[in-house]
């Protein structure tokens, strides 16, 4: 099958690329607005872009009707978020917080979780995470205000949290993590099934 991008519809791109890119890991990204309004989704466009400096990198979409997501509107207002990693024991309620809930309206309120303070910024994380980055807005890139144009959060790592039983000589213990993957349509994959390579030379 050969497929060229501009024959394609939005939609059968979307499907297209989030079919072909699997498992996507997910940034459960807490934001607030000025307010101190609090914002809490998952974003499976997600992934480290940079060691030294430490700098993740996730993407909200442009929503259908043409509107930024309530992530892109509290980024702009206050420059500071946490990334809480989705372990396989929080996934039902990663899951609520996807809902389109009204602006303003809390998604940790609406899915039972706990926001717990953060060391080195004001926005707090997700207690019920086992890991969690602290991080300020690096920038913004905006690749188009059209419905699904995608918006690139590239956000500096101050601070990591990592549950004890997690952490073991510098080293975080997959099989107690228990993370969790996004994969094509309402489907996720679990960490549980790893092999190992040796890399050559």
């Amino acid at each position: 099958m050969e497929l060229s991008i501009s024959d394609l519809d939005t939609q059968s791109v979307y499907k297209l690329m989030t079919g072909s890119i699997q498992p996507r890991p997910i940034a459960w990204a807490c934001t607030q607005g000025g307010s101190g309004r609090l914002n809490l989704a998952p974003f499976s466009f997600f992934t480290l872009v940079s060691v030294n400096p430490t700098v993740v990198a996730f993407a909200p979409l442009v929503k259908a009707d043409g509107t930024e997501k309530d992530t892109i509107l509290n980024l702009r207002e206050h420059h500071e978020f946490t990334l809480n990693i989705v372990s396989h024991r929080v996934a039902d309620a990663m899951n609520q917080t996807s809902a389109a809930l009204p602006y303003g309206e809390s998604e940790l309120d609406f899915a039972g979780l706990t926001p717990a303070p953060s060391r080195s910024v004001s926005t707090p994380r997700v207690k019920e995470a086992l890991i969690h980055f602290e991080c300020t807005l690096r920038e913004i890139q905006s690749f188009g205000d059209q419905p699904m144009a995608g918006r690139l959060v590239l956000g500096d790592v101050r601070h990591v949290h990592v549950d004890d039983a997690l952490y073991d000589e510098g080293r975080i213990r997959a099989d107690k993590l228990d993370a969790v993957g996004r994969m094509a349509g309402n489907a996720y994959a679990t960490t549980r099934d790893t092999f190992e390579l040796e890399r050559p030379g």
